[in-house]
């Protein structure tokens, strides 16, 4: 096993302390919470640190890394602003679990780092383009706990998601302002994108499957936010649209990746 394969299950083992308190609704926002999370940003951010140590590599494994490690990062900082939002780990943990083994499983498929000659644009772009992707996760999280939420209330069962999840309103709050600040950073990655490319070809981008999806993603992300401005639309009804716009941009994101990657490469 080589030493980049070492690191990432070494990474993979840091999310598997919090994910199994959260799941079993053992979690607590406490020193041990904190000793757990801090473990699992630097887990993860030790795989993505070593993908940037020769320039951005922009492969398959590589972003699933990058998304886990800027999810957990935005998680923490929720949590410095959000006494609830520690809950949101029992359904956020178990999906960068499974990003983790498909990042291991796939960890021979990596692309060379591209040639860019703007540097500090092109960087300043990868990271506002994960940055967005992974408060978007958390956005995507916390609508997902909002339709388990009110399908416990319709089915009065609501042992565990009473227990591991938060409250419903803080749910629905916590979509709404992570989708609201998904659609600053993807405003700025969109603009800095286009920036770059013009920089590079002096033309704009083309219309390619990854920033076709993206302008999609963008748009119903917008649309959400003006709609429960207008409307006060929340909910699942919200929670889809919101889950509409993740499932958009990781199409665009990871998803274009394993397609010319993976399957193509």
């Amino acid at each position: 096993m080589s030493s980049s394969l070492h690191l990432q299950f070494a990474g993979l083992l840091t999310l598997l302390p919090l994910a199994v308190l959260a799941v079993t609704a053992r979690l607590q926002r406490n020193a041990l919470f904190w000793l757990f999370l801090v473990a699992a940003i630097a887990g993860s951010f030790g795989v993505f640190g070593q993908s940037l140590a020769g320039g951005w590599q922009a492969g398959f494994s590589a972003n699933l890394w990058a998304s886990c490690a800027i999810s957990l990062l935005a998680f923490a900082a929720l949590n410095l602003v959000n006494g609830e939002a520690f809950r949101l780990a029992a359904l956020l943990l178990p999906y960068l679990i499974a990003f983790a083994l498909l990042a291991l499983l796939f960890a021979s498929f990596e692309e060379p780092a591209p040639a860019i000659a703007s540097e500090m644009w092109f960087r300043a772009h990868v990271l506002l383009a994960v940055g967005s992707y992974g408060i978007l996760t958390l956005g995507a999280i916390a609508g997902l706990a909002v339709l388990v939420q009110e399908r416990a209330l319709k089915r009065r069962r609501t042992g565990w998601a009473e227990l591991a999840l938060p409250p419903l309103l803080v749910a629905e709050d916590l979509q709404i302002r992570l989708l609201l600040w998904a659609a600053i950073f993807m405003a700025a990655a969109l603009a800095s994108g286009f920036a770059n490319t013009f920089m590079e070809t002096g033309a704009l981008p083309e219309l390619s499957h990854k920033v076709l999806l993206s302008l999609l993603a963008f748009v119903v992300l917008v649309a959400l936010l003006v709609m429960h401005r207008v409307t006060g639309i929340r909910g699942r009804r919200a929670a889809r649209w919101v889950l509409a716009g993740y499932l958009l941009l990781t199409l665009g994101y990871p998803g274009v990746k394993f397609v010319n990657d993976v399957l193509l490469g």
